[in-house]
């Protein structure tokens, strides 16, 4: 993947034989106080996540030359070696590199956030999914909500239309069935 200054990504990955990733709500917690601490915004804005027992979603636009990949290296052998340590394991953790779809229609932006945003399927999970943090000043950039969606108010609104829609399916199959648009 050439990852191109502007551009939007979505970044996903699961655990080997789908198994969990995160086991404690501690786990969850260091991976996002990795990514807070590491250099994200020398490379991207983080504009929408969600991290699940098995998987996790992110949303980021790439701001500089320097390539996603690098931040993304970073991040998830720092997680995999403290995981590691933590739970006297060896070896990798997920079940391939990080997979990437360039979200290279602006109507599928919107979209994508919504998806991301709707994984969650518990209380516990939303405390651990951008959608939680959109009133807060934290790691997403709420900047892109303003300029996307307007507002706030107006983005939450498109979200319950997102999640009553019967054709959500149409995202899925924009986001994992594309293969070819992927290489």
């Amino acid at each position: 993947m050439i990852y191109e200054e502007g551009c939007y990504y979505h970044l996903y990955n699961r655990g080997c034989n789908k198994e969990l990733i995160f086991q404690e709500e501690q786990d969850y917690q260091k991976l996002l106080q990795i990514i807070t601490e590491s250099k994200i915004d020398e490379y991207l804005e983080l504009c929408a996540f969600s991290l699940m027992p098995n998987h996790y979603h992110l949303l980021v636009k790439q701001i500089s030359s320097k390539p996603i990949s690098g931040w993304i290296q970073f991040i998830f052998n720092r997680y995999v070696k403290q995981y590691n340590i933590k739970y006297n394991r060896c070896g990798t953790l997920f079940e391939s590199k990080v997979k990437v779809k360039l979200i290279d229609k602006l109507e599928y932006l919107g979209n994508t956030i919504h998806y991301i945003h709707n994984n969650p399927n518990s209380d516990f999970l939303l405390k651990y999914c951008s959608l939680n943090y959109l009133k807060k000043d934290t790691i997403v950039n709420l900047n892109f909500y303003f300029e996307f969606f307007n507002d706030l108010t107006q983005y939450f609104k498109q979200f319950e239309d997102y999640k009553k829609s019967t054709e959500n399916k149409l995202i899925e199959d924009y986001l994992f069935n594309n293969k070819e648009k992927n290489k």
